[in-house]
């Protein structure tokens, strides 16, 4: 049916099976992205997308991403140069923490055979030792995995308060990725241009 161009028919089959059995194969998510895509059915799009990046880490389907964004001006999308070196950090997270690992007990032999043959001590590698175990202790502790989550209906409702009585902030269509605060009851509480917003949880779909 997709290689038909039946994409409706075909989606409704794929979708069936990702929603009993909780999974599908990159290449079905990649097939429901485009078809969600074609449709102009932004929110699912992005979450396919999302799934096939988090199964196969394939870069291109960050651009993919990022591309679609720009052009439908969507929120959530932008990759600061702080935020890009700390994927960095975490994609190589074992080997950087293996060459801090190495470097600190490479000071540290360097101290003791100072004070063992010199009888004195050495405060530049002290003050190296104690950058280089700061490092450690930020790489072990860095969780840049933050809850996010994506709007999926259209004329989501932003208010300022868990309530559909609070202050309306913004009404927004689907697609927009934002990182969840908390929930309380059926309200999200999400980070949205810098501020924080309450959208019900039906408008809400987190990524895992």
């Amino acid at each position: 049916m997709f290689s038909a161009r039946r994409y409706t028919q075909s989606l409704r089959i794929y979708e069936q099976i990702y929603e009993e059995q909780q999974e599908a194969t990159p290449a079905m998510l990649l097939k429901m992205a485009y078809s969600n895509e074609a449709m102009e059915n932004l929110g699912k799009t992005f979450l396919y997308l999302s799934d096939y990046y988090r199964l196969t880490g394939d870069e291109e389907v960050l651009k993919k991403m990022e591309q679609l964004a720009s052009v439908n001006g969507l929120e959530g999308y932008d990759m600061s140069q702080f935020d890009q070196a700390r994927k960095v950090v975490e994609d190589y997270k074992l080997q950087i923490l293996g060459v801090l690992f190495a470097f600190a007990l490479l000071i540290l032999a360097m101290i003791f055979r100072k004070l063992k043959k010199h009888q004195t001590k050495s405060p530049s590698l002290a003050i190296s030792l104690i950058i280089i175990l700061a490092l450690i202790f930020y790489t072990v502790n860095l969780n840049s995995n933050k809850t996010k989550a994506l709007i999926i209906q259209s004329n989501a409702y932003l208010m300022s308060g868990p309530s559909a009585a609070a202050e309306l902030i913004e009404v927004v269509g689907q697609g927009h990725r934002v990182e969840v605060i908390g929930k309380k009851d059926i309200w999200y509480e999400i980070k949205w241009k810098g501020r924080r917003a309450y959208v019900r949880e039906n408008n809400l779909r987190e990524l895992l």
